[in-house]
């Protein structure tokens, strides 16, 4: 079945009550068909992923009421993996410069997690492909268990941060200035994907130039596009490519001519990657190999590069006189074209990821704020997220969750451990630090499928199930009036769902979380943990069978 077919399953418009993926070829097995049957009417869904958003008529004017709860959610939905309680009451009543200098932070500095993967990061091996099978095949499943303790401490970073938050940041970037663990039988040492991940991090506010000249010259990116492989004479334009098409600008804005010429300048840069091969500037360090670099004058984007005599051909020399001026020349030649491409990037990301239904006004604006900002990436986050058109209702609960959203946002607001939150994005397809290719993940649609649909559901049954009566018991306790049975519904639902929902909608899960009771019984049952834990949990369960669970 295709994937269309299954939002028409999950999605239509007719009034009729259906099940989610009711049909039998859309299960492996009976046990993931009885987790994904739904009892939601889809005439109740203010929004699904097969219909379109609203027209909207705002830009990036300001956004000028104070933060309720609701619009506090949506912040940090979008800008986070979810927010905890306690974390959102900080934002209500507060502007929306306020909230998001509370959220994001106010300045560019990123400090680095406090705590690392291991003390594994800084080994380093011989290069396998030098060395006899055996230990050929000792290095790579070494390698192999560092990378899945690298997934596992990055998850936990997510999981675990406060604000400012930055970590939704670093996956955007992340799938944006791609590397790959494993492509082509070639391994990237998780060392150099753990260097790259706390650059990304490092600069992810910053300037963008910056940015790009530091994954111009990290070592897991060469490593990955072929700049080790990069020499005078033998120039390899995988990365001069991608640079241009999907780093910076997009198609139609550069010729082969350009892709030939800025590989030229881009020869005789190394990433040190094994204790068998020349370190210089010491273990996982790039350095600069001279006699690799083609000295010659080049031509990028109708502008020229001067040769460079041997006294002048010096790492410092090249990096700023050539790799630095190449990416100069990318934004003084094509800076319209690039700030437009930076945008859209940022927009499908954090606001609508439907390709076909970006707001091309708004896209212009945010890249007029680009510009004008010399390219900082916080001026324009700033100006997107306290904007009119961020929180215009029709761009509330019209995301699709991603993997890492939905596996760990849940987690976060139930406060508990994630648990197999890597093996669990990886059966969702999204595999951290290990895109599917250069270009990233896809987004959007493909995140639902009639295979991943029902392992989301499969996930956050387990983890309501692995919950105990007592802890869900203090969860509830946490909303206000939680002793009302109506408004501590009401409160859970505007927590979990991005969306309001209709009152047919509420009261089924009022009835469900009194079991039989009457209204009036639930104060006592609250304080009862094992009583109340119970309801809870056949509650909890019951919402992550409803579609808008996977909407943010």
């Amino acid at each position: 079945m295709t994937r269309r077919h299954l939002f028409s399953m999950l999605f239509s418009d007719h009034a009729e009550r259906q099940t989610v993926l009711s049909q039998e070829e859309y299960y492996p097995s009976a046990e993931q068909k009885a987790l994904a049957t739904d009892e939601v009417l889809p005439s109740e869904l203010s929004f699904a992923p097969d219909k379109e958003r609203a027209t909207l008529q705002s830009g990036l004017e300001p956004y000028t009421q104070t933060l309720d709860r609701r619009r506090a959610l949506h912040l940090v939905r979008r800008l986070s993996f979810a927010p905890s309680y306690a974390l959102v009451s900080q934002l209500v009543g507060k502007t929306a410069l306020e909230a998001l200098n509370i959220v994001l932070g106010a300045t560019a500095t990123v400090n680095q997690p406090a705590s690392l993967p291991g003390t594994w990061t800084n080994d380093i091996t011989e290069n396998p492909d030098r060395a006899d099978n055996d230990t050929r095949n000792k290095i790579q499943g070494t390698w192999g268990g560092q990378f899945g303790t690298l997934q596992a401490w990055w998850a936990n970073v997510m999981l675990t941060e406060g604000f400012p938050a930055r970590e939704k940041l670093v996956l955007f970037w992340s799938g944006h200035f791609t590397s790959e663990f494993y492509f082509d039988d070639v391994y990237n040492p998780p060392q150099l994907l753990f260097r790259q991940n706390q650059t990304l991090r490092k600069d992810c506010l910053g300037d963008f130039r910056q940015l790009a000249e530091d994954i111009t010259l990290d070592g897991a990116m060469l490593n990955y596009l072929g700049g080790t492989l990069n020499s005078k004479g033998a120039p390899n334009e995988n990365f001069a490519r991608e640079l241009m098409e999907l780093f910076t600008l997009g198609l139609g804005q550069y010729t082969e001519g350009d892709v030939k010429e800025a590989a030229r300048a881009l020869t005789g840069w190394r990433a040190s990657r094994f204790n068998d091969e020349p370190r210089p500037n010491g273990n996982f360090n790039t350095y600069f190999l001279p006699s690799a670099h083609d000295t010659g004058a080049k031509q990028f984007l109708g502008v020229t590069i001067p040769a460079r005599d041997t006294d002048s051909n010096t790492e410092f020399l090249v990096r700023t006189g050539e790799v630095r001026r190449l990416i100069n020349i990318i934004f003084e030649q094509r800076g319209d074209a690039a700030a437009r491409f930076i945008s859209t990037k940022l927009y499908r990301f954090f606001v609508y990821s439907n390709p076909s239904r970006t707001d091309t006004n708004v896209i212009q604006q945010m890249a007029d704020v680009f510009k004008r900002s010399n390219y900082q990436i916080l001026p324009l986050l700033q100006a997107l997220f306290t904007s009119a058109h961020f929180y215009d209702e029709a761009n509330v609960g019209v995301q699709i969750k991603t993997p890492a959203e939905f596996v760990l946002g849940l987690a976060r607001q139930l406060g508990v451990s994630a648990g197999n939150a890597v093996s669990t994005m990886n059966s969702l397809e999204q595999v951290l630090i290990d895109p599917p290719n250069v270009a990233g993940w896809d987004g959007y649609r493909t995140w639902l499928s009639t295979k991943t649909y029902p392992l989301r559901v499969q996930y956050a049954q387990n983890l309501i199930r692995g919950i105990s009566n007592d802890a869900l018991a203090t969860w509830a306790r946490q909303f206000p009036q939680s002793e009302n049975v109506q408004m501590l519904v009401s409160g859970i639902v505007e927590f979990l769902f991005p969306k309001p929902l209709t009152s047919s909608r509420l009261q089924n899960y009022v009835t469900a979380l009194l079991a039989g009771a009457p209204d009036y019984e639930w104060a006592s049952i609250l304080r009862d943990s094992n009583a109340a834990g119970t309801r809870l949990k056949a509650l909890l369960t019951m919402m992550t069978k409803a579609p808008d669970m996977h909407l943010c």
